[in-house]
């Protein structure tokens, strides 16, 4: 019976003034002036709803009663089973170290129990218990009223899932499974969590002769209930780790069992510790009579000073020895096996696989009885004779190693340029992919490739296609930047005597103008004060054939709507565009641009960041300016 100041037996509230203390497997504090936790149903005064009863039992019944040791039952295998149970002072009150009185002194369960195997790794089981009959002391003058004496316990329902087997030739049993108890036991009876219960374990056995040993490990989670008495929180019943291991004898007429279980809570609930030895008697093929009973230690709710458990089970468990004899050692049991005398896969009910050549194909369907082989090949083997991964039959170079993307032929690539020659232009010249496997050429080594260079022989200019550049007035103006090629000039002048002053100069990827192209207000109008202007730059053009594209770009500041100003841009590019067409430049070479005030040069907060940003410029198309 387990002690708590103030507490419940097996199941305390611990507090630090007068305290009153639950015990009896519980010590749960319970005063009238506190319940930290509680239910929307009805229940006993003074108390909070929670699921009083700890016990679980093992519903397959292989190797223990209490707790699962990973071992399934056989497929379509069941077991049905009936218990009574009677728990002596599961909660007592406890104050000051002064025993109070029990709040459930007896208790009596009934327990139905079923357990069924739909295949040999599942099984799935029901727990269904019942409180038949429980009393308790007259506490009402400590504020606690006495529980009901009958009422549903927690439903709960399982799957378990067979990782592991020794009749299967693995070294243990292991199973895992996954408990959910149901929120629709009797909150009177003290035997209701607030919401779903869930259990998941983690099961292993083994069988040593005529012993067997098992250990359980598990988790409970639930809904936290607070306990308390004066304020003071004393115990708090909630999720805990479950441990537990069983030692059992196995065999034919009378076994014995030994179980231990605890708990290690996460919350402020005592730990509790339970011994339970065990009977088990056949009665019958089919039928097995048991008994289980044994002393609680500590504190928890729920933990009885002991319990005495009585049942009977139909079906599933351990079955009698001439059922269960396997005489050729193959984990098909005598009356399973259509060949006992020869060891045989379950599959083939205990029969042995005639193999030949050992590749897991039966001689009846193997194609090739004599060669290991694949299943999927009928029994026959896999020739792969280049060793390239692609089998002979769909290799269409079956003497050379090749890829699978290749029909299993090999890669030709003779230059080594990483471009296979069927698709390399230059299969004997090292080139990247994609120039098609042919090598740059630069010969003059002015960085313009032969190909684009016009003079190949000659460091040039990029802007000149890779030729020199000439000055053939000697005035120090390159030709390709003199606007008077023919004529000495001065610099300042873009190359024209003084006299001749210049509006347009040649600049590296642009022709600068010296004044604005002027146009009607909101019209694609030029003003004619621009066409001289224009006209020179229609001249410059004439006279410089190398600049093969100029793009007329349109701009505008931001005044007014953005989508009207690009299409005003546009409109007079155009306007400027079939000026310099009409002056002889071809059409060809010019294309015209409108951006309107999406690529200002100035802020547009001035009246002369506005004038600026209002502009026509000619931009001349370099070969770097074509890549990008």
């Amino acid at each position: 019976m387990s002690h708590m100041k103030p507490s419940l037996h097996r199941g305390t509230m611990r507090g630090a003034r007068p305290s009153t203390r639950w015990s009896g497997a519980v010590r749960l504090s319970a005063a009238v002036s506190l319940l930290l936790a509680s239910s929307a149903l009805a229940q006993p005064t003074g108390l909070p709803g929670f699921e009083l009863e700890r016990l679980e039992l093992n519903p397959n019944g292989r190797g223990s009663l209490l707790m699962g040791t990973g071992e399934l039952l056989p497929k379509g295998g069941f077991r049905v089973s009936l218990a009574g149970q009677y728990e002596n002072d599961p909660l007592v009150m406890y104050r000051d170290g002064n025993r109070l009185g029990s709040v459930v002194s007896d208790r009596v369960t009934a327990h139905l129990l079923a357990a069924w195997a739909p295949m040999h790794w599942l099984e799935l089981g029901v727990q269904l218990p019942l409180v038949a009959w429980q009393r308790g002391d007259d506490l009402s003058a400590q504020g606690v009223g006495a529980p009901a004496g009958t009422g549903l316990s927690t439903p709960s329902a399982h799957v378990r899932l067979g990782l592991l087997a020794q009749r299967r030739e693995a070294p243990v049993d292991l199973a895992l499974e996954l408990g959910v108890g149901l929120p629709v036991g009797s909150v009177d009876t003290l035997s209701r969590d607030g919401l779903v219960r869930i259990t998941p374990k983690v099961m292993m056995g083994r069988s040593f002769g005529w012993m067997r040993a098992g250990v359980e490990v598990g988790a409970l989670v639930r809904p936290a209930v607070v306990l308390g008495d004066q304020g003071q929180v004393q115990d708090e019943l909630g999720n805990e780790l479950r441990l537990g291991a069983v030692l059992a004898t196995q065999g034919d007429g009378l076994r014995g069992e030994l179980n231990v279980r605890g708990t290690v809570p996460f919350t402020r609930e005592p730990k509790s510790l339970e011994v339970l030895a065990g009977l088990r008697l056949p009665v019958g093929e089919s039928v097995e009579a048991y008994a289980l009973g044994g002393p609680g230690f500590g504190d928890a709710p729920g933990t009885p000073s002991f319990r005495v458990l009585l049942g009977v089970a139909v079906g599933g468990g351990d079955r009698s020895a001439a059922v269960r004899r396997d005489d050729d050692g193959d984990g098909v049991e005598n009356a399973d096996d259509a060949c006992p005398t020869a060891a045989g896969p379950a599959e083939r009910q205990g029969c042995p696989v005639k193999d030949a050549d050992q590749d897991g194909t039966e001689d009846s369907v193997d194609k090739c009885p004599t060669e290991p082989g694949l299943a999927s090949r009928q029994g026959c083997p896999v020739r792969d004779s280049d060793k390239d991964g692609i089998e002979d039959e769909r290799d269409r170079c079956p003497t050379e190693a090749g890829p699978a993307e290749r029909w299993g032929c090999p890669v030709k690539d003779s230059d080594q340029d990483g471009v296979e020659d069927e698709r390399d232009r230059c299969p004997t010249e090292a080139g990247p992919a994609s120039r098609w496997g042919c090598p740059v050429r630069d010969s003059d080594k002015d960085g313009v490739e032969d190909e684009r260079d016009a003079c190949p022989t000659e460091a040039g200019l990029t802007e000149l296609r890779g030729c020199p550049a000439r000055d053939s007035d000697g005035d120090g103006v390159a030709d390709h930047l003199d606007n008077c090629p023919a004529e000495k000039g001065e610099a300042s002048n873009a190359g024209c005597p003084a006299a001749q002053k210049q509006l347009v100069a040649i600049q590296t990827g642009k022709l600068e103008i010296k004044e604005s192209v002027f146009f009607a207000t909101g019209k694609a109008i030029i003003q004619p004060r621009s066409f001289k202007m224009l006209d020179q730059v229609a001249k410059v053009l004439g006279q410089h054939l190398e600049v093969d594209k100029v793009i007329i770009e349109g701009h505008t500041d931001d005044r007014g709507n953005a989508d009207a100003n690009r299409k005003l841009s546009q409109a007079r590019a155009e306007a400027v565009k079939g000026h310099l067409v009409k002056k002889g430049v071809e059409a060809s070479r010019l294309d015209a641009k409108g951006y309107g005030p999406d690529r200002p040069i100035a802020p547009n907060k001035t009246e002369k960041g506005r004038a600026a940003n209002r502009r026509v410029e000619f931009i001349i198309v370099t070969a770097e300016r074509e890549q990008k």
